[in-house]
């Protein structure tokens, strides 16, 4: 295992504790799982050569899947034993595994606490180009949301309580271990349970781990984070990494707005559209704006023109998902002419525009769909496979 020998950058002190503090599980011990490698190293600062042991047991925690002590190489014994009293490496527990026919599969976790949470794993093989196997995994941020989006069945949960960072990270790590050798998550979006902006520190945590090429090692232009606008945070984000933005529309005015995604009191649209304009993004990004079209309320050509203008000023792409319907809700799909007659609109007009294709709906895997019957499903569904270390 090749050891960098540059010195680790230490985040202010104040940081620190918050991180530590964020990091602790019920009994106490600090999950090393939930910390960036700048704050490992600054917690190992009383246990000699911090920089070095730091980085052994990140590549231990998240290229090898280890979660024993015991098990990770180039520390001293008497600090493995040590570190076992006082830290740990967490595991999700698997709860259930569902594939749709469409090759999608869903994931259900089991925290701690005994709350489920869901990932869903989609495949997008044999595609054109020099990389022809994408596989996507939809990840989850909370337990719940505090959003309450109208049209979302995450939303009827409410928020239970945020993911700590290593919650959110080990969805990768696990789907991996368990997919491969034949495949790799290639791809991650925060667009799971939970509003990913909410839970802003551990977010950016887990970020920074999928990011780094000695963890997770993930292009920042494959992780895309999805959120319904908390403007700040927003801003915050684009200024701290360089991640891909996605935005929830799914309306062409503010009132239309205000039906759907209560958050627009708060944000209101003008507000949150100027935001978007006036982030820093990286050469050749876009912003992509999220609009789940529903029959009736906002999948007419008068909306899609006024969705035009809306893109006026920014880079920006549209990603059209028609509305994936179910029992709770009397909101209906529209129909795919509609669909494509909204995006030729866009589209002759110069907006660039794409039709999410939706996955997974037969498991409740599809877009606004998670959350509500994981506790069901955790009961009904296979028992998963036992999750293999990662370097096994």
């Amino acid at each position: 295992m090749n050891i960098s020998a540059a010195p680790i950058p230490r985040p202010p002190e104040d940081a620190t504790a918050a991180a530590v503090a964020r990091a602790r599980v019920a009994d106490g011990r600090v999950d090393l799982r939930a910390l960036d490698l700048p704050t490992l190293a600054a917690w190992l600062e009383p246990h000699g050569k911090p920089d070095l042991r730091a980085r052994i047991i990140w590549k231990h925690a998240w290229q090898k899947g280890v979660d024993d002590f015991a098990q990770v190489d180039g520390i001293p014994r008497e600090l493995r034993a040590q570190l076992a009293d006082i830290a740990v490496l967490s595991r999700l527990e698997p709860a259930g595994v569902f594939g749709s026919d469409d090759g999608t599969t869903k994931y259900l976790w089991r925290l701690a606490d005994g709350s489920t949470i869901e990932s869903v794993l989609i495949p997008d093989e044999d595609r054109p180009g020099p990389n022809p196997s994408r596989y996507t995994l939809c990840v989850s941020t909370q337990v719940g949301c505090a959003m309450g989006c109208t049209f979302c069945l995450t939303g009827d949960l409410g928020l239970k309580r945020n993911l700590s960072a290593a919650e959110i990270a080990s969805q990768v790590l696990q789907v991996n271990a368990l997919i491969r050798p034949a495949r790799r998550v290639t791809n991650v979006v925060m667009m799971g349970m939970g509003e990913p902006l909410h839970n802003f520190d551990n977010v950016v945590t887990a970020l920074r781990i999928m990011l780094d090429e000695d963890a997770l090692n993930l292009s920042h232009r494959k992780v895309t984070v999805s959120t319904v606008g908390l403007v700040p945070r927003l801003v915050q984000l684009a200024h701290t990494l360089p991640v891909n933005i996605a935005i929830s529309l799914n309306a062409s005015t503010e009132a239309q707005r205000l039906q759907v995604m209560p958050i627009t009191r708060k944000y209101p649209l003008d507000q949150l559209l100027q935001a978007c304009r006036e982030l820093p993004l990286p050469a050749g990004k876009r912003i992509t704006f999220e609009y789940v079209m529903m029959e009736g309320f906002n999948a007419s050509l008068d909306d899609a023109a006024r969705v035009e203008a809306l893109m006026t000023g920014m880079p920006a792409k549209v990603n059209l998902i028609p509305y994936n319907e179910n029992p709770d809700r009397e909101l209906r799909r529209p129909s795919d002419a509609q669909v494509k007659a909204f995006q030729d609109h866009l589209v002759r007009r110069g907006v660039q525009c794409s039709i999410r294709v939706s996955r997974g709906r037969d498991v409740s895997a599809a877009c606004g769909q998670l959350g509500k019957a994981a506790e069901l499903m955790a009961r009904r569904l296979r028992p998963a496979a036992p999750t293999a270390p990662a370097g096994a």
